[in-house]
């Protein structure tokens, strides 16, 4: 999911969580929609309806980012449309590990 449609999200809520109809239309009908074999994409990855929590939310997609840029906070932040120093700053309030990759190198 874009972070656009994340920002929506957040901007959309009236409480502490993100609930799907606080999401863009696209995103609504997406998960509403049926897959191959009438399986919905909820019932196929494993998606709760319940509210999505924020901070978990944003640990997760930060994660992400960094894995997919090899622990590189740069590259990582420059994928989630933020500055590096507010990256470094979430990773620090968040205690997530930031360089995956120098774990691997130390073995």
């Amino acid at each position: 999911m874009p972070v656009e449609h994340i920002e929506h999200g957040v901007v959309m809520a009236t409480g502490p969580k993100i609930t799907l109809r606080d999401l863009p239309m696209a995103v609504r009908q997406a998960a509403r929609a049926k897959l191959p074999g009438g399986v919905s994409a909820t019932e196929a990855f494993g998606e709760k309806t319940s509210p999505l929590d924020l901070h978990e939310t944003e640990r997760r997609l930060i994660a992400q980012a960094l894995a997919a840029t090899n622990g590189n906070v740069t590259a990582a932040a420059k994928k989630l449309g933020i500055s590096r120093r507010t990256l470094h700053r979430k990773i620090n309030e968040m205690n997530l590990a930031r360089a995956p990759a120098k774990a691997a190198g130390e073995s």
